[in-house]
Formats: C-alpha cells, structure tokens, sequence
C-alpha cells in the first residue's frame, strides 16, 4: 500500500490558496514532492471564476467589494463558485502513472467522486456520482469536482457543501437579484443542497475530513500520513502569491472589444457551455480577435488560448475555420472530456451565418439578435416562412389570451403588433405556451409541410435547445427578444411549463427588418 501526504491547510485568502494549488501542482510535476490529498478552506469568503471564465461575465464585482467577498480565479476550469468560510474543499495532486492515463477521462472524474459518495455514507446520506464531475443526493448538487494538469502531474479539487448561504452567493455571481423573489432562492434549493439541510445539523469540520480521508484511503488504495508543507513548496508559494494576488491573473480572460465590431454565439453541451466572442475585420472579412470562454474543463490549461492564437486572422469562412478548429483537436494540442471539435464549431458556425446577415444589409448589432436553425438566412427566408412563432411570456401578465394561442391585436403588448406584421404578410401567427408546445407545433408543422418559420426567443433558450431545434428538421429563423428572461429570473423551469409570470418584450424592429427581407427576397 502506498503512502500519500495529507496535507491540511489552515484558512487562507483566496489568492494563498491558488499560490498553493499551482505550486503543489508544479513541483509535483517535476517529480519533487510527494502525491498528496491535501483539505482547504477560505477566509474570507470568496467567489471564484473558472480558468476558462471572465470576471465581468460572470461575477457582480461591486457586490463583493463591498461586502468582502474577494474575487480569484482557479488554476482548474468549470464554473464560478462562491466559497465562504463553512465549505470545505479538498485536492488530489499526484503523478499521472498512479492511474496510468496521461489526459484524464470521464472515467477517471467518477473514480476521484467515488471517495467522496463513500465519505457522505459514512456521515449518513445516500449520495451518488453524476456525469460529467458532480455528486448528488437525490438529484440535488453536493458537490462538483474540476482538474487541470502539469508536466507528469494531475490536480483534481472539488467543494464540499456543508452549509449554503444562497441569499450571498445569488448576490456575488451573476443574477439580477433585485428582481428575485422567495420562489426564485428556492429554485435555487431544488438543484443544490448541503450537510445541513441533509442531515439538519452542520458535523464537525473534522469529522466531515475523517470521513473523506477514509473514502481516499480506501478507494484509491493508498495510506495517509499527515504533512506539512516542504521547504521548496513554502519558498515557491512565496514567490508566486503576488502573481495570484494581481489583476494580471485575476482578469487573465478578459475580452476587450468594441461592441461595434463583435460578434458572439455559445453552444451548451451536456459537458458545458462553450461562448465565443469574435472581433471582426468587416472589410477584409477576417476574424481580429477571437476570445473563447466557458466552463468547461480543459488539458493542458493552455490549450485554449493557442486555439484562440491559431484562429486570429481565419477569413470568416466556414472551410478555414473547420479546417483550423478540428486540426486543432485532432493533433492533440487540446483534450476536453466529454467534448469535441463539433461542440466548438456549432457556435461558430452562428457566427458565420450571423456575420453573412451583413452582405443583406443587416447592421452588425442586429446580427447578434438573429439565429439560425436547419439551413442558412438566405435558404430559410427562400422558402418563404409562412408561420410566425411568438412566447406567451411577452403578452401582458394580466391578458386573458396569456396561456392561449390567440391575442386580440388591443395594443397592449408587443405580441400584438407583431400578429399585426405577421398578418400583413398573411402568415399564421402562433404564440407557443411551452417548450412541449414548441416541439409539438414544430412537427406539426413540417407534418403538413410548412416549408420554415420565423420565431421570437430569448438567446439563453435558443443557445440551450439549439439541438432541439435541428431535431425538429424544419428550417427557421430566429429572433432575440428584449428585457429580462426566465433565464436571467432563474425561472427557466416556469417557463419550460409554460408558468412564467413576468412578462419580456419582442424586438418588432428586428422583425420588421427580417419580415422586409423575406419580402425583398420573395420578389426576386
């Protein structure tokens, strides 16, 4: 049996705890300190963006200046997380040939959960793993799990929930919360839980550690003996803490851009969310710059941002870009488990369709609002979409008509003028009540031969079902809607049943311009 390190730290700043994960990584990668689990904990309380992501994107900075949450980024990929001073992390950091892989596997993130599910029965709950790097309990997030590499070296972190302020971390990370309600923090509760409202009381701290030490021993076969840090790791920890501590690292992914000249699409897989936000050369029809972020897990760390040197200067060409992205995979110079080069190119493939609207007059702002689905602008507006798909949640929330198919054109909401610009072109107007709905309507419609639609949505629900739509097999349009969506309320499971009480608004000058174009072209 082989003997690992057990290395438990005291609370530290966010920034000591990065130094200490990049330094643990990278002396382990160099064959210079021992494989350790080592237990971690924050003080202060701190929200902390993936690798991949952008502070600006995903955190409300002024929030945690003011109620001193700091804010850090994390060697590994995955999503933003808040981390006050009751959770308890815990790190794998250990040389790849204890589990003879050099990339890590999906596989290989359910063998590191394992330990954890064991460490949750031994304090009484019935938890269980979730693909791609969570744990649960009865469908409830417990805990989630990331890793990043180096050298001959792997770093593999997850959270343990033992006690959850949703009130604050709603506040840190990015959710209008000014318009929540009780019901919107409780949705939050149906997806996440902790030890305490588990097992109705918070086990002491160190009796949570016992309980995962006894899971690592005995799933990975090892003994572990308590450390302390060795003289290198505290002389190098020293010397990277400023690093850390900087807005160098803190906003290492920061897209800087002129909203004038920037095109974005994202793509949700089942193993994340990939955005893309691409700077335009519109003369010469190139991409200027190309950020891409997310929060996905990625190896080696670096591996995306030699993807994004390798596409600057592609011509906006869907041949290039393909030709560029899947060498890229293919050669190895980036692995994401669970994801592909086809997860990166869907978004993209937006984007060239979006940039195209420019050659029909189409201002680049407005190219941002529309998406396409089963064919390209041109061939859906072609074949002459012959039916206007409208939400139920931009009708007033007082109509009578709200969850009915009908509207009575009185003015008072935008749904209206829009039956009205829909009608003009004689085209079937139909507001849709739920996603069920949607798809209902969808093979309804190609059933009897509708040859492509136009529709109104918001970008968080085209971006989510955009596989939804291309199952469907029929050709559309789509337009984004304005003010704030179910998505932004953390209501999207209301408005999936059709039960969304607030109320957003369509763009009827983008659809104006589209419903011109259908007619431009229809006249050619």
């Amino acid at each position: 049996m082989k003997t690992w390190r057990l290395l438990d730290t005291p609370p530290m700043s966010a920034a000591e705890n990065m130094a200490l994960d990049e330094t643990l990584l990278e002396l382990k990668g160099r064959g210079k300190t021992p494989d350790t689990i080592r237990f971690l904990q924050f003080s202060p309380r701190a929200v902390l963006v993936g690798y991949h992501q952008a502070v600006q994107e995903e955190v409300r900075a002024d929030y945690c200046r003011e109620a001193g949450v700091e804010i850090n980024r994390r060697i590994t990929g995955g999503g933003a997380i808040f981390f006050d001073e009751s959770q308890l992390g815990w790190e794998v950091i250990c040389d790849k040939s204890f589990f003879g892989l050099s990339l890590p596997t999906p596989g290989l993130f359910r063998t590191l959960c394992e330990p954890v599910v064991t460490a949750l029965d031994l304090l009484g709950l019935k938890a269980t793993f979730r693909p791609r790097n969570d744990i649960e309990i009865e469908g409830r997030k417990i805990s989630g799990t990331g890793g990043t590499e180096s050298d001959s070296a792997f770093l593999f972190q997850g959270t343990m929930l033992t006690d959850f302020d949703v009130d604050t971390m709603l506040r840190c990370l990015r959710i209008p919360v000014e318009k929540l309600k009780a019901k919107e923090i409780d949705s939050v509760k149906e997806r996440v839980t902790c030890l305490r409202w588990e097992l109705g009381r918070t086990p002491d701290i160190q009796e949570i550690k016992g309980a995962i030490r006894a899971g690592f021993e005995q799933h990975l076969g090892i003994h572990l003996e308590t450390g302390e840090l060795t003289r290198e790791e505290r002389c190098l920890f020293q010397e990277k803490l400023r690093f850390f501590r900087s807005s160098e690292w803190i906003d290492q992914v920061n897209p800087r851009y002129s909203r004038q000249e920037v095109i974005q699409s994202a793509y949700k897989s089942p193993e994340g969310m990939v955005r893309f936000t691409v700077v335009v050369n519109v003369p010469g029809k190139r991409i200027k710059n190309v950020f891409i972020t997310g929060d996905f897990l990625s190896f080696p760390p670096r591996g995306l941002f030699d993807l994004e040197a390798a596409m600057r200067g592609l011509p906006l060409r869907r041949e290039a870009i393909h030709a560029s992205v899947r060498s890229f995979f293919e050669q190895g110079r980036i692995s994401i488990p669970g994801m592909s080069s086809v997860d990166f190119l869907k978004p993209l493939d937006q984007i060239i369709e979006k940039f195209q609207l420019i050659d029909y007059g189409v201002p680049l702002e407005y190219c941002n609002l529309i998406s396409v689905t089963n064919g390209s602008f041109r061939e859906i507006l072609l074949k002459r979409p012959s039916v206007l798909l409208l939400p139920y949640c931009s009708k007033d929330p007082n109509c009578e008509l709200r969850q009915e198919k009908g509207c009575h054109l009185c003015g008072e909401c935008t749904v209206g003028d829009a039956c009205l610009l829909g009608m003009d072109r004689k085209m079937e107007n139909i507001c849709i009540q739920s996603f069920e709905d949607l798809m209902e309507e969808l093979g309804r419609m190609k059933k009897e031969g509708v040859g492509a639609f136009i529709g109104c949505c918001c970008q968080p629900f085209f971006t989510k079902h955009v596989d939804d739509f291309e199952r469907a097999g029929l050709p559309g349009v789509l337009l984004e809607i304005e003010d704030t969506t179910c998505y932004e309320l953390d209501e999207a499971k209301e408005a999936y049943a059709g039960r969304f009480e607030s109320q957003t608004h369509l763009n009827l000058k983008l659809l104006e311009l589209v419903l011109g174009l259908q007619q431009k072209m229809a006249g050619c």
